[in-house]
């Protein structure tokens, strides 16, 4: 991801930790807030983001009878 695309959310925040209900986080700058919540002191964690998925190519073989 290019560094003008990554969404500036607190799920990704460096300085937001996940409470026990995931839409929740504890911030260290504004204290709880949600998880989309977003301000300037924004740090990006790139451990906190969950790739998607790749998209499984299936490969069929013509076979004759």
């Amino acid at each position: 991801m290019k560094r003008n695309e990554i969404e500036k959310y607190c799920k990704f925040c460096e300085e937001a930790k996940t409470l026990s209900d995931p839409d929740t986080m504890l911030c260290s700058k504004y204290g709880v807030v949600s998880a989309g919540h977003a301000c300037r002191r924004f740090r990006y964690d790139p451990l906190k983001r969950e790739p998607k998925r790749a998209k499984k190519e299936v490969e069929l073989e013509y076979v004759e009878v």
